[in-house]
């Protein structure tokens, strides 16, 4: 038996740890055995579904740190951890050293060629490393990395089963209402969809917005809302968990976020047959075909998107065509077994090779 360990050090849940729970469920109905290692008590920890738990601290102190992670992946006896980003990476690739035993897996952020700093150039080099890269293109532009085990794609997806009794949210009644998916990174985007609201109003269109999400400052948000008149209009309404019944209670969803949060909202409104919205250059910008699954505006033109906005919510027949072939396009996707025995596949050779 496979025994993989996802490492979360963030007590904060995030799209990261969305990721690491839903595949690890995917490796888990294949037969793996699989914990989640963050901080106990932490919203990571609550979240981790059917997984194991195994409480780590990371407390800024690497020695330390390091150590007791050696000893959690010691009692689990793992075969693989998966990790993201410099820090995290390094300090696995310290504890599996002590182990003696094991592989790291580095999940490679999308857009970004290789992660070449000094601190992963020398976690590859203390232990058999894998990267796990978002698409073929990311893994095909990447530079060499001296050591390196190899690269398997491993793409965002979504499970449609948790979908399909979503009940939703109430919302006010003879407005429409845009669910606007934020992150603390997306300043720009946020704020050219708080501009496309306020020109849909000011067009006629009695708009509600729901900001879901941490902003980069919430007080600057609510401050740019109120001074384009937008005042009751717009909720926030944090960075719940679950957020599914507030995406098909919404009209349309806007995606402002990037990266893995960005991504995974655009696919929980396709799977919804949400209309989704998102801004060109994003990450969610790779999961929509324009006109036909979702809708692609400009990042700083609300003119242009308000307009694009109303005159596809006046045809409602396109609007549900958009929906439903979201939704058929999820559903006929594999991409979490697929992520799945791409990983497995890798462990399985990289264990070959330790064995030889």
């Amino acid at each position: 038996m496979t025994r993989i360990v996802f490492f979360h050090p963030d007590p904060a849940w995030d799209g990261l740890a969305r990721v690491y729970i839903e595949l690890g469920q995917a490796l888990l109905a294949r037969g793996a055995r699989v914990a989640v290692a963050c901080p106990a008590g932490s919203s990571v920890a609550e979240g981790a579904g059917g997984l194991e738990m195994l409480p780590v601290d990371v407390r800024g102190s690497f020695f330390a740190d390091a150590t007791r992670l050696t000893a959690v992946l010691r009692g689990f006896r793992s075969d693989a951890i998966v990790v993201a980003g410099d820090d995290a990476h390094l300090l696995a690739a310290t504890a599996v050293r002590r182990t003696g035993r094991g592989v790291v897996v580095r999940r490679v952020r999308t857009g970004v060629a290789a992660p070449l700093g000094f601190r992963t150039r020398l976690a590859v080099r203390f232990v058999p490393t894998w990267f796990m890269h978002s698409s073929a293109a990311d893994a095909g532009a990447s530079e060499p990395v001296r050591g390196l085990r190899g690269r398997f794609v491993a793409d965002l997806a979504v499970d449609p089963a948790p979908f399909e009794n979503v009940v939703a949210s109430p919302t006010p009644i003879g407005t429409s209402t845009v669910a606007i998916v934020i992150d603390s990174h997306s300043r720009r985007a946020t704020a050219a969809a708080l501009r496309t609201v306020a020109a849909l109003r000011a067009r006629g269109h009695p708009m509600h917005a729901l900001l879901i999400g941490t902003p980069h400052d919430p007080n600057e948000v609510r401050v740019h809302a109120t001074a384009l008149g937008l005042g009751d209009s717009v909720s926030f309404v944090g960075d719940p968990r679950d957020r599914a019944p507030l995406l098909a209670a919404a009209d349309f969803v806007w995606v402002a976020a990037d990266n893995d949060d960005g991504g995974l909202a655009a696919l929980d409104a396709m799977v919804l047959a949400r209309p989704v919205i998102v801004t060109r250059g994003t990450m969610a910008e790779r999961y929509v075909r324009h006109g036909e699954t979702g809708l692609v505006t400009e990042r700083d033109d609300a003119q242009a998107s308000a307009a694009l906005i109303a005159t596809v919510q006046a045809d409602r027949t396109q609007l549900t065509r958009i929906g439903e072939e979201a939704r058929a396009t999820i559903l006929a996707s594999s991409g979490l077994n697929d992520a799945a025995d791409a990983m497995l596949a890798a462990l399985t050779g990289a264990s070959a090779k330790a064995a030889a």
